[in-house]
């Protein structure tokens, strides 16, 4: 299953000959999509400044930026540098694509870990009710981001000889469309890679990690859920589909934040050719 299909050999040889098509190649995979065809609609600057009028001109107010539990304009110009997002205009507004693992890590019990709780180096608190996630990188791949997950997220309470299983015949790719907690009014496309797992060495009752960041620690605070909690969550929680003909999977968000996700059974996007 392809996030986006392959582009022909004469619109590759045609984009390359020009500024845009020389942007558009050197972009992962991914990121290459049908608005190449109309001209590119990618943010690509480089300072705070540029992203934040082009936050404003395509729909978005940034004057909540900064406060509460919302991120800065400079923490989005940092996820854009690392290759962990994507911004466009999708439908006239700015739109976040990234691309996500979600991870099931299973214990003896069968319960699934979850991220409960993060305490920010500034005391602030927010609560965050999901499975250990990770953004990818470029165009990293699912299965190669599983061993950096799990480091970055729960390395500090793991011995030296812990070991990864990834149970592969669990994979699915979903997709979610919500209202970003992080960055508000800016619509975030998540592309899920969600996958069961099981992680030697990991504590089987509640626990924290723990992070060096500037100001301070970044505290995690981690609890396993059965999984007919988490079942009965989605139910509760699940609205009526309102007529949509996809199959929909509910995921329940901090906040009471409502997020659908969607279970692809064809690759995503459209081919250039012809249009």
């Amino acid at each position: 299953m392809h996030l986006a299909p392959r582009l022909g050999r004469p619109l590759q040889q045609a984009l390359q000959r020009s500024r845009l098509g020389q942007q558009v190649a050197a972009l992962p995979q991914w990121r290459r999509t049908s608005n190449v065809c109309k001209g590119s609609t990618m943010f690509s600057g480089t300072s705070v400044n540029e992203l934040e009028a082009w936050l404003v001109q395509n729909g978005v107010d940034t004057s909540q930026y900064g406060r509460q539990l919302a991120k800065t304009v400079a923490d989005l110009l940092e996820e854009q540098s690392k290759s962990e997002s994507i911004l466009d205009v999708v439908d006239g507004r700015a739109q976040r694509i990234v691309r996500v693992l979600s991870m099931h890590i299973r214990n003896n019990r069968g319960q699934i870990l979850y991220e409960d709780e993060q305490i920010l180096p500034d005391g602030r608190s927010r609560r965050r009710n999901v499975t250990v996630s990770e953004k990818l990188i470029a165009d990293e791949s699912w299965k190669d981001a599983v061993p950096r997950a799990v480091r970055e997220e729960l390395g500090t309470v793991l011995p030296p000889d812990y070991e990864i299983s990834v149970q592969e015949e669990t994979y699915r790719q979903l997709e979610e469309y919500s209202a970003s907690m992080s960055y508000p009014g800016l619509l975030t496309r998540y592309i899920f890679h969600r996958v069961n797992a099981r992680v030697t060495g990991l504590p089987q009752g509640a626990f924290e990690t723990r992070e060096e960041r500037p100001g301070g620690q970044l505290i995690t605070r981690w609890v396993w859920r059965d999984a007919d909690e988490v079942e009965a969550m989605s139910a509760a929680s699940l609205p009526a589909a309102q007529g949509d003909s996809w199959p929909l999977t509910y995921l329940p968000r901090p906040h009471g934040r409502m997020a659908y996700l969607v279970l692809f059974h064809e690759e995503l996007g459209s081919s250039c050719a012809g249009a």
